[in-house]
């Protein structure tokens, strides 16, 4: 099973025609092996602690 990785990003300004980012948070995308996703789940900063899902964690979903 195959698990994605994806940064959250907030744009927090800009100046001189650069944009500046902030990570704020990580997306977790759980596929199975014919690479349908099972699961998907958020961890953001303002929420430190708090598991968030998109729909449940399966219990053979990987971190």
């Amino acid at each position: 099973m195959a698990t994605e990785n994806m940064k959250l990003r907030v744009k927090t300004g800009e100046k001189d025609g650069k944009n500046f980012w902030d990570d704020c948070g990580v997306l977790f995308i759980n596929r199975n092996p014919a690479g349908e996703i099972t699961s998907i789940q958020v961890r953001h900063n303002m929420f430190p602690g708090v598991d968030m899902v998109a729909f449940p964690k399966r219990a053979d979903d990987q971190e």
